[in-house]
C-alpha cells in the first residue's frame, strides 16, 4: 500500500527530520548493554531542537528508523507512543534489531503513529524498508515471525531476504515518482567495523544495480553519525538517543537527528543535529569500547571486560 499526499506538488522541496535509535526504556529500569543517556531526557531535547530548527512551518514528515525500544517490551512502545504524540508533524517508523515484530506492530499500530511502508510526497516516493526480514522465520501457517531466540534479532547487522527485496523493487517499479529515498534501520556497508556485514553489502549491492530511481538511503543502527556513498548513492546515518560515538576524535557526542531537504530534481541536502548540552559532554572513549567499535573485540568480550571492573 503506499500513502499519498496528494496535497504537496511536485515542485515543492520535502523538509523531513529523522530520529533513529530512540530505544526507550521504563523508568527506573535498566538499559540493554547498562550505557546509555536518560533516553527520555534525551527526546524532549532533541525534540525541542527540532521544533526550534522548523519553527512556524513544521517538517513535512518525521520518520524513525528503528530501535524505538530498547527490549522490544509492550511498555516501551506506551511511552515511544507518547513521545511521539507530542510533534507537530505527521510521524511514521520502522523497526530495528531492538524491536520485536508483534509488539513493535500492536504498540506503534495507532493513528498517531503510521507505519506506512511506502509514502508518497511531491515528486519523491519514500520506502519503509525493514531490513531485518531476511532475520524472520516461516512459522507453520507460512507467517514470517521473529525468531525464537530474541538475540539472533538482536544481534544481528541486517539482513533483508528474498521477499523483502522484491517488495523493494515492485514499489520502485510501480510508483510513479520521479525519485525513491530508502528508509532503513540497518544502512549498508556502513564505515563503523562493528556494524559491517559482507552478506548485507552483497544483497544491496545487487538490489540497486537494478533500481536507478533511487536516490540514495537514510538508517541509523550504528550510533556514529555519518555520511557515505555507496553505489553511488548518498548513505546518511542517524544518531541515536541512546548513545552515540565519535571515531575520528575518539569521543562521546550528545544526542541527536538528522534533518532532510528533497528537492524536486531529486537531490538531497541533509544535516546532522546534534544537542550540545552539559549533560552529554564529549568524553574521551575508553580502550575497550574502542576496539569494540573497530570489530576487534566482540559484544561477549567486552560485557567481560565490563563486569571485570565492576567487580
Amino acid at each position: 500500500m503506499v500513502e499519498t499526499q496528494a496535497m504537496v506538488p511536485s515542485t515543492h522541496t520535502i523538509r523531513i527530520a529523522q530520529l533513529s535509535d530512540t530505544h526507550f526504556i521504563e523508568s527506573g529500569e535498566p538499559s540493554e548493554g547498562g550505557f546509555s543517556y536518560d533516553t527520555d531526557a534525551a527526546f524532549e531535547a532533541v525534540r525541542d531542537h527540532l521544533e526550534q530548527f522548523y519553527g512556524d512551518e513544521p517538517a513535512d514528515l518525521v520518520v524513525v528508523t528503528g530501535d524505538i525500544a530498547d527490549h522490544g517490551r509492550p511498555a516501551q512502545y506506551q511511552k515511544a507512543a507518547a513521545a511521539f504524540a507530542s510533534f507537530r508533524s505527521p510521524i511514521n517508523v520502522c523497526p530495528g534489531n531492538h524491536d520485536q515484530d508483534v509488539a513493535f506492530a500492536a504498540g506503534m499500530g495507532r493513528p498517531t503513529i503510521g507505519t506506512s511502508r511506502a509514502v508518497e510526497l511531491g515528486s519523491w516516493c519514500f520506502l519503509f524498508v525493514d531490513s531485518n526480514a531476511g532475520s524472520m522465520i516461516a512459522d507453520a501457517d507460512g507467517r514470517l515471525v521473529d525468531p525464537e531466540r530474541y538475540d539472533d534479532r538482536l544481534e544481528a547487522n541486517g539482513s533483508l531476504g528474498a521477499r523483502e527485496a522484491s517488495w523493494v523493487k515492485d514499489m520502485c517499479a510501480t510508483t510513479t515518482a520521479e525519485h525513491v529515498f530508502i528508509w532503513l534501520h540497518h544502512p549498508p556497508a556502513p564505515p563503523a567495523p562493528l556494524s559491517f556485514d559482507n552478506a548485507y553489502l552483497a544483497e544491496w549491492a545487487a538490489l540497486l544495480a537494478d533500481l536507478p530511481k533511487v536516490r540514495g538511503l537514510g538508517g541509523g543502527h550504528t550510533h556514529v553519525p555519518d555520511e557515505y556513498v555507496f553505489q553511488g548513492r548518498p548513505v546518511f546515518v542517524c544518531p541515536s538517543l541512546k548513545n552515540n560515538f565519535d571515531m575520528t576524535a575518539n569521543t562521546m557526542l550528545p544526542p541527536g537527528a538528522r534533518t532532510y531537504e528533497f528537492r524536486p530534481d531529486g537531490t538531497i541536502a541533509s544535516e546532522t543535529q546534534l544537542v550540545e548540552d552539559a549533560r552529554w559532554p564529549r568524553h574521551p572513549l575508553g580502550r575497550a569500547v574502542m576496539s569494540l567499535l573497530n570489530g576487534e573485540l566482540s559484544w561477549e568480550q567486552f560485557d567481560a571486560i565490563v563486569a571485570r571492573k565492576r567487580a
